[in-house]
């Protein structure tokens, strides 16, 4: 419980909407595979961050009544599914519809993609131009769950962070250790130093 489990973006909620140059432009089956993966990948960075907000209100409830958490406060929240992670949050998200509407669109797109993505849309792999239109919509799945996260982050999540005390400067001050962590673990073949935000 010593470790914050945090996870770093910027914020580009709020932006004009990623360019598809942000990613890879191909159609072939293996960008499709790629894109599926980023897509599953940033809805559980999504799901992280309602579980942080989840566990830190669970430490703050804590401090202010003079208890002693006795189990971790991200375990239950990480055998959870979005959905019921969305139902847990809504009390700090009411004052937000739109972070509310963000929440149940990236949902209903999560849900799809995990349950029903493959089984209604494999016979479009077979051609180019619709592989292109699955690749299309995937992009959008990627942009919808990291705006989401970005959002939610920014309106919510962040300042129950700073009620506890760690800031912006925490958070990215935790990253760069943990990325400089896993570059000496697996070495800078995985890493180049060119890539260490300035």
């Amino acid at each position: 419980m010593d470790e914050l489990y945090v996870v770093r973006h910027l914020p580009t909620w709020y932006e004009e909407p990623e360019p598809d140059d942000e990613y890879d432009n191909g159609t072939d089956h293996k960008t499709l595979y790629a894109l599926f993966g980023l897509a599953i990948y940033k809805a559980n960075v999504l799901e992280h961050s309602l579980v942080n907000l989840l566990a830190i209100t669970k430490i703050v409830s804590a401090r202010e009544q003079g208890e002693q958490l006795m189990r971790d406060p991200w375990a239950q929240g990480f055998k959870d599914m979005m959905g019921k992670l969305i139902k847990r949050v809504e009390a700090h998200t009411i004052a937000y519809p739109e972070v509310g509407n963000d929440l149940t669109n990236s949902l209903k797109r999560r849900n799809f993609l995990v349950h029903n993505f493959w089984r209604e849309r494999i016979q479009e792999t077979i051609a180019e131009a619709s592989r292109a239109k699955l690749c299309a919509d995937l992009k959008a799945d990627c942009r919808l769950f990291t705006q989401t996260d970005e959002r939610f982050s920014e309106r919510v999540l962040h300042p129950v962070m700073e009620s506890v005390g760690v800031t912006a400067e925490d958070t990215q001050a935790e990253y760069l250790k943990e990325r400089r962590e896993a570059m000496a673990r697996y070495g800078t073949g995985a890493f180049t130093t060119e890539e260490e935000p300035a």
